[in-house]
């Protein structure tokens, strides 16, 4: 059986609403209620996983920007040095991020999240009391 992965795609690197808009996708959440983990406790670590998984991969010489946003809050901003913030907003053509994705085991992400979170251990999920 192979370990659940999450794939990062490159070119949500170059979008607003990349990375599921930046919220946290279905997957994570399902991986950490397989495994107990209260996920209420843990940030998921996009802006984490994208520097530690994502860029390091990237063929291009890029620079990105960490945006409070409720959107996605990392972005190229240059490739090459030539800005590329109005691709964001899809008013200029978007340039191609190579390699396509890249795939992170979500033991790492959960990894991550802990570490991200400043914790030492996994948060669990505590059984609800029994009523009388």
């Amino acid at each position: 059986m192979t370990e659940p992965s999450l794939t990062l795609f490159s070119r949500c690197l170059l979008s607003k609403w990349g990375f599921n808009d930046g919220e946290a996708p279905d997957q994570w959440f399902d991986y950490c209620d397989n495994l107990g983990v209260d996920w209420t406790k843990l940030e998921y670590p996009l802006t984490a996983l994208v520097r530690h998984c994502l860029l390091p991969v990237i063929e291009q010489d890029v620079t990105v920007v960490e945006i409070e946003t409720s959107h996605n809050p990392i972005r190229v901003e240059k490739i090459s040095g030539q800005d590329v913030t109005e691709v964001w907003y899809g008013r200029a053509p978007e340039p191609t991020l190579t390699p396509d994705a890249v795939d992170v085991p979500m033991a790492q992400v959960l990894r991550l999240a802990i570490a991200e979170a400043g914790l030492t251990e996994v948060p669990r999920y505590t059984p609800p009391l029994s009523s009388p």
